[in-house]
């Protein structure tokens, strides 16, 4: 064929592009841009998707087993009925007493067994302030009462039983270094005992919290703790040094007689005084100086009588006191006691006393003196010497205070031969004090706290039930109850206990998230085909997102 005949047909021919004839790069079998269909591509997030979802319940239920599992191990599951022993030594003036406690950690406030089995008492004849001469050997004295808790309490628990010592009175009469002495001498016994102690476990006891225990023991006895504050029982406690009262005010006591105890989920702002040298004993050997510094009557015959009119009729003493406490002379002259039997007279020069020993009344309104004390309203209960009182008079339970005054009046005037005859088994010194301990206890309660003669709210007890009303029985309550509180690591017990695993599977769970995150942005790349005329090619760019 020639030229000009191809020529002619070139000519002739409908034109195509130089593209049209090449391999678009897409489609060329061998391009490594070759795509796959797009039903695989929507397969395999398709996958991706039920991989994510099944790794995300896996790692719920894990933490779902983990919470069961921090439940069913937690102190509130299975220690909850846990069983314990705790001993307190309460070391007053008049000897030590150490008391054995079982118990079981039910709820927020402990069950404290008093079955006659477990929780038992006993104590020694010598408290500690009879080893002022000799404060190295204060300890020996507490090696009787520790081989008493030792029969009460299993061999195996004795390295987790806690033991405290808790001194409250006689130690103010002993110096300081004395003092320091004789607890450092307690502690090394202590310490060797056999029991869980620290040294910070042995120490003075102040009348105010003595009081706050007493006040937690009645109401734990009576089952109000955890309750209602305004239900809760009011405790006036009185000992032979100090008198304590306690109770839940309906307004807002003086801070400096306001505490904050949280018991069983409740919180109670207690106003809580401690009246030292308000106690029985203290009032009455201050009532004898008194009695003592003014004569009453002179027979004008060298011997002086004197009228007393909280002493039963009949009865008879003398003694030798000197002419003036600041005379330095032996010579002295002989002192008739004459007992007049007067109750109100009693009542009236034991409210004097108070007013003297307390001093001006600072901060209107004052009940007694200068003593601040809020109305006291609802019931409450009187324990110790108030109990030993009007359970000899017969009036326990509970009485009005009227009715213990129709009984110190017969009391006091009643013949003091004939009261020894009726009462022939009881010490003559103690029989002697019961017509001042009635006026006493009137003088207190009426004038002192504001109770209405004639309403019966006030219970003389020192048991309620087979649970006794003492004040290391409110102590260890509280302190075991303290213990038991939650902590800042409540939030650990929902995860098990095992903050590891659970924290592992948390990273699991979280790669896992952006490991999917990742492959579901994952696709084939966008990409633009154009044609280089210049070049006679194709020409591919990626396009960006």
């Amino acid at each position: 064929m020639d030229f000009s005949t191809l020529q002619s047909r070139i000519s002739s021919a409908p034109y195509i592009p130089p593209h049209r004839t090449q391999i678009h790069p897409r489609i060329h079998p061998f391009s490594s841009l070759n795509s796959k269909p797009a039903s695989n591509t929507f397969f395999t997030r398709e996958k991706c998707w039920i991989f994510l979802a099944l790794l995300i319940l896996v790692t719920f239920v894990v933490y779902l087993f983990s919470i069961a599992r921090g439940v069913h191990f937690s102190s509130k599951f299975t220690a909850g009925r846990a069983k314990g022993y705790g001993i307190i030594i309460d070391a007053g003036d008049s000897g030590s007493r150490v008391h054995v406690f079982e118990f079981l950690t039910d709820g927020d406030i402990p069950f404290v067994s008093f079955n006659g089995k477990g929780s038992d008492s006993v104590k020694s004849r010598e408290g500690l302030s009879a080893y002022a001469s000799d404060p190295k050997n204060a300890g020996g004295s507490l090696v009787s009462l520790l081989q008493f808790a030792k029969k009460k309490i299993p061999v195996k628990e004795w390295a987790t039983t806690k033991l405290q010592l808790m001194v409250t009175t006689g130690l103010e009469k002993v110096d300081p270094e004395g003092k320091r002495v004789i607890l450092e001498s307690c502690r090394q016994v202590l310490r060797s005992s056999g029991f869980l102690f620290k040294d910070e476990w042995a120490a003075v006891t102040t009348g105010r919290d003595e009081g706050i225990y007493a006040w937690v023991a009645a109401n734990y006895a009576l089952g109000t703790l955890g309750g209602d504050p305004w239900k809760t029982i009011g405790v006036v406690e009185l000992g032979g040094t100090s008198l304590q009262v306690t109770f839940v005010p309906r307004e807002p006591p003086p801070l400096e007689f306001s505490r904050v105890v949280k018991l069983g989920g409740t919180t109670y702002n207690l106003y809580s005084h401690s009246l030292l040298h308000f106690g029985q004993d203290a009032v009455w050997a201050l009532l004898h100086e008194a009695h003592n510094s003014v004569l009453k009557f002179s027979s004008g015959s060298g011997k002086d009588t004197l009228m007393n009119p909280c002493i039963p009729r009949g009865y008879f003493h003398s003694s030798d006191v000197p002419l003036s406490s600041n005379s330095r002379s032996v010579s002295a002259k002989k002192l008739l006691e004459f007992p007049t039997g007067n109750f109100s007279a009693c009542v009236s020069d034991t409210l004097m006393l108070l007013g003297k020993v307390t001093g001006k009344c600072m901060k209107p309104p004052c009940r007694t003196g200068s003593i601040v004390i809020p109305e006291f309203q609802g019931k409450y209960f009187s324990a110790q010497d108030f109990f030993y009182t009007s359970k000899f008079f017969g009036l326990v339970p509970r009485a009005s205070l009227s009715e213990l005054v129709s009984a110190g009046h017969h009391y006091c005037e009643e013949d003091w031969n004939k009261l020894k005859n009726e009462h022939s088994g009881m010490d003559e010194e103690d029989l002697l004090q019961f017509c001042f301990s009635s006026a006493y206890v009137v003088a207190l309660l009426h004038n002192g706290l504001g109770i209405p003669m004639d309403v019966k709210r006030i219970g003389f007890a020192n048991q309620a039930g087979n649970v006794p009303l003492d004040w290391t029985l409110g102590a260890f309550i509280q302190q075991i109850a303290m213990e038991a509180e939650p902590g800042p690591e409540i939030p650990i017990w929902a995860m098990g206990k095992d903050s590891f695993t659970f924290f592992t599977f948390f990273v699991i769970f979280f790669l896992a998230v952006i490991f999917a995150f990742f492959i579901s942005k994952w696709q084939k790349p966008q990409v633009k085909t154009v044609y280089d005329l210049e070049k006679g090619r194709y020409i591919i760019t990626r396009i960006p997102r």
